[in-house]
């Protein structure tokens, strides 16, 4: 599993989106379930910025674990936690494939797109399984990229989408995870799946902005491109547009871009 790709990379384009995420959007499904004094895995924790609100909502007696496979975004979570004041998160380098962590460590394991870039996410299901408590819940989220609504219609933003599904593949993972994840935990021996769903729209100044200027830059400088390159996917000169058309999109008076997000919670029955 050593050689597992992950799609985004992490140039500082795809590390400055992620740290915008917060728990209060992205473990919205999740946050009902918990309390404190309980103990909770993140994996897949990228920068750390949900973690550490994880942490703030288990206060005063449980505590957070982030792990990733990346030493540099490991570092960069620490000093994310450091600068919060954070107590009780902690972060570690570790695969989810093998954690290295004990049989029922956690009462809770937690991902937030994680699963689509992994070639084997049914795997990665049954691991965290293993280090959850009987009893215990895993719960993810995951986008499908196949539900996208992009609007104007731009032939290079269609190709964009066609480079990311055959980039993702490429890897041996799934753009359209979303669809796929409650197979996956059924697969990998949950019980009780509570499963719902929610959308990210852009439509907005500030959301077009957003949006639309992250994807300029990973289209060109993060491992979407590198790998695309490298498998032959899309020339650089493809990328440019692509890169160009996110840009112009942004100035469109009817711009919008929305697309699914499937969440899943399994419980581990032991």
């Amino acid at each position: 599993m050593s050689t597992q790709q992950y799609t985004h990379g992490h140039h500082p384009s795809v590390v400055l989106a992620h740290s915008a995420r917060r728990a209060s959007e992205a473990a919205a499904f999740l946050i009902p379930r918990l309390n404190s004094p309980m103990r909770l895995l993140d994996f897949g924790c990228g920068p750390g910025t949900i973690t550490v609100d994880l942490g703030e909502i288990l206060q005063p007696g449980g505590s957070v674990v982030g792990i990733d496979f990346s030493e540099d975004v490991i570092a960069e979570a620490r000093a994310n936690a450091e600068k919060s004041g954070s107590t009780n998160v902690t972060f570690d380098t570790r695969s989810i494939y093998e954690t290295g962590f004990e049989d029922a460590e956690f009462d809770v394991a937690f991902a937030h797109q994680v699963l689509q870039h992994l070639s084997d996410p049914v795997a990665a299901l049954v691991e965290v399984k293993r280090v959850i408590k009987p009893g215990g819940i895993c719960a993810v989220r995951e986008v499908d990229w196949g539900t996208s609504a992009i609007y104007p219609s731009n032939p290079a933003l269609d190709r964009f989408m066609e480079v990311y599904f055959a980039v993702s593949e490429s890897n041996g993972s799934k753009a359209d995870a979303g669809r796929y994840l409650k197979g996956w935990f059924v697969d990998a021996g949950y019980e009780d799946l509570e499963v719902t769903t929610s959308t990210w729209s852009f439509a907005d100044e500030a959301g077009l902005q957003w949006w639309g200027d992250q994807w300029s830059e990973r289209i060109l400088h993060s491992n979407i491109a590198s790998r695309a390159l490298e498998q032959n996917i899309a020339t650089q000169n493809e990328l440019e547009e692509i890169s160009t058309a996110w840009k112009s999109w942004i100035t469109e008076p009817h711009a919008f871009f929305a697309f699914t997000q499937v969440e899943v919670i399994g419980k581990n029955r032991g």
